[in-house]
């Protein structure tokens, strides 16, 4: 595709397990973060445009072995593909849990809206408390409804926005160099 952005990222690893587990944190060693270099390819990619991704993977000269780059691509696509069938399955969990708390939150709004209804009687209460309760019951309805819509409408697409960064991890190219 001619107007595909092709994403280059550099990983500084000690050792190849490094890819997909995470070092220890250890400062004394110049090692100031303690995720995987998949963790870290995810946090460039989420801040950046769709596009294809290249990876450049520095290790020490010993690490290094003809068969690497196949092992890495075969470990890369189960990663992937686990990670893709992890986050399908969530965002099928938050679908689900949006549309159920949105049956109880929508029984819940109309039983405030009928308790408003019955407390804007003026004959029932003073005036400033009947408008209180009134507006407290309708604030409550809606606010029941929150978590529902946030559900349905955002809490699903960061999820989606990393299922689709996960495809394009899984068909990246990567070429590997010894540490100079």
């Amino acid at each position: 595709m001619a107007g595909t952005r092709t994403h280059e990222i550099t990983l500084n690893l000690d050792e190849i397990r490094e890819l997909f587990l995470a070092p220890e944190l250890d400062p004394f060693a110049g090692r100031s973060h303690a995720e995987s270099g998949m963790d870290r390819m995810l946090h460039q990619l989420r801040a950046r445009p769709r596009g294809a991704v290249r990876a450049r993977i520095v290790l020490p000269h010993s690490q290094l072995a003809p068969d690497l780059e196949s092992r890495c691509r075969e470990a890369l696509q189960c990663y992937c593909e686990t990670r893709i069938g992890q986050l399908t399955d969530q965002s099928v969990s938050l679908r689900r849990e949006g549309y159920a708390t949105l049956a109880r939150g929508s029984v819940f709004l109309a039983a405030c809206i009928l308790g408003s209804t019955i407390v804007a009687e003026p004959i029932h209460l003073p005036d400033i408390l009947g408008r209180f309760l009134n507006e407290g019951f309708v604030i409550a309805g809606w606010v029941a409804l929150w978590y529902p819509l946030d559900a349905l409408l955002y809490l699903r697409w960061p999820v989606h926005r990393d299922r689709r960064l996960y495809e394009a991890l899984k068909t990246m190219e990567m070429s590997f160099v010894a540490a100079s």
